[in-house]
């Protein structure tokens, strides 16, 4: 099955094939299934019509989609802990503002938009020149880790993109001027003619 350009194998746990896309961790997948009211162990060959609309409806704009139900599914004291309270509070209207709002998948960022925030945030850093900010200009690990032995990694990753610079005519024009030499006065006292 194909959602939103990406491949979903039909023989996957839907939980584990959502992971294709960047930026769903295995947490965050469950979490949204949850939220869509869509089993855990079902198959991605299983879902309905209406599962796989909800679901690509979702993951195309987080923050439009329709919030979770504040219906519990079971009271707060269920059972025989319920049987000996008479009564059971009822939280209030800002602690449900409050839960609504620290719900990750309200401000949830897969593929494209995460990965321009991320370069947004790195660029934001290396402009204001912080620590950080100075380490991912020198391809270097930004986290503190070590570099005398096992920094390839970061190198790789934290490669300055150095797209048409070689090729700027400025630099061209640059290369091909004549170096203005010192005046002999100078190089006389200097010592060297």
């Amino acid at each position: 099955m194909h959602l939103l350009g990406r491949h979903l194998p039909d023989h996957q746990l839907i939980g584990y094939a959502l992971k294709a896309f960047y930026g769903l961790s295995h947490h965050t997948s469950r979490r949204l299934l949850a939220r869509i009211s869509i089993p855990e162990r079902a198959l991605v060959s299983e879902l309905t019509e209406t599962q796989i609309t909800a679901l690509s409806g979702f993951l195309s704009s987080p923050s439009t989609a329709p919030r979770a139900a504040s219906t519990p599914l079971a009271p707060p004291l269920f059972g025989a802990a319920a049987a000996s309270s008479s009564r059971v509070p009822h939280p209030s209207d800002a602690e449900l503002q409050a839960a609504i709002l620290a719900d990750p998948l309200n401000t949830l960022l897969i593929e494209s938009d995460l990965r321009r925030s991320r370069n947004a945030d790195i660029a934001h850093h290396r402009q204001i020149g912080t620590y950080r900010g100075r380490r991912h200009a020198m391809a270097l690990p930004v986290r503190g880790q070590n570099t005398r032995t096992n920094a390839h990694t970061a190198k790789r990753l934290n490669r300055l993109v150095r797209r048409a610079y070689s090729t700027s005519p400025i630099l061209n024009m640059l290369a091909d001027a004549e170096v203005p030499q010192p005046p002999s006065e100078i190089l006389r006292l200097l010592g060297k003619q």
